[in-house]
């Protein structure tokens, strides 16, 4: 596989920056550190290449979601700004995919992880409403949402200038990222009222994919507490992660979908994988 700092250096090369620049919320951000600093923490440097290693990866994941997703969409006749909005969040997850390789690049990392492949549910047996329904909940609704708070909360503690331009690049996009499916939700609102087979399905979906959700993006006790270092650059203490992940779903996702029609207090109480 090519590695994922590569570029193609033509003239799409040059159209890709362009599309960056142009999409930027806040100016590209340029990291660039003296790594004379690690020399004495070496340990440090480590967890920062493979905690951007796994940024990197996750990134490039969700840029093939959204992709995918926007086919959905279509196929679900959603409304053109709907679908347009679609392909600009794939957009801006290959844009933080290429961020996280310039970041990999600064820290030092010689050989940057390989493009992962990610397919997307078709969740059979449902119409294509459903399907583009069950699908922006748990990207948007949930996992966006999520993702958006830990680096809310990650900035908070970030001291080191350089990384909190690059973390503040990529919060600049996550906030649409996270509301877009309330949004979405929200169009639908008279659809999801007079529909009620479509609304106890949806709320069936939920009671699996908070599970899910918490499977995948609860860290597990027992916690490793982060050094003064650590938070300074960047990098998450799994603690206030986990703490994030219960804030967020019990005070903005599950309120948040209740006030648009859908029993989400019940589905997150209820809350267990497929078995």
């Amino acid at each position: 596989m090519r590695s994922a700092s590569a570029f193609s250096n033509t003239l799409l090369t040059d159209e890709f920056h362009r599309l960056d620049r142009d999409l930027s919320r806040v100016t590209p951000p340029e990291p660039a550190w003296d790594l004379s600093i690690f020399e004495t923490n070496p340990a440090l440097l480590s967890r920062l290449r493979r905690t951007w290693s796994q940024r990197l990866q996750v990134e490039h994941r969700s840029s093939m979601v959204f992709a995918q997703l926007a086919h959905q969409l279509v196929e679900a006749a959603a409304y053109l700004d709907e679908q347009s909005v679609m392909l600009r969040m794939a957009l801006d997850e290959l844009r933080h995919t290429a961020t996280c390789a310039r970041v990999l690049t600064a820290l030092g990392e010689p050989s940057p992880p390989p493009l992962p492949t990610e397919q997307l549910a078709r969740h059979a047996g449902v119409s294509p409403e459903e399907r583009a329904l069950r699908n922006v909940l748990f990207t948007t609704c949930l996992s966006e949402m999520v993702a958006c708070s830990r680096f809310v909360a990650t900035l908070d503690h970030t001291t080191d200038p350089t990384m909190r331009d690059v973390l503040r690049s990529l919060l600049a996009d996550e906030v649409l990222h996270g509301r877009f499916g309330f949004h979405y939700l929200e169009a639908r609102r008279d659809l999801l009222t007079s529909d009620e087979p479509l609304r106890r399905s949806l709320e069936r979906f939920l009671v699996h994919a908070f599970a899910i959700l918490e499977r995948e993006l609860a860290p597990l006790p027992p916690h490793r507490p982060s050094t003064p270092h650590e938070l300074a650059f960047g990098l998450e203490d799994p603690a206030i992660a986990r703490d994030v992940f219960y804030g967020t779903l019990t005070h903005a996702v599950v309120p948040g979908l209740s006030q648009l029609g859908l029993d989400a207090e019940r589905a997150w109480h209820d809350r267990r994988p497929l078995t």
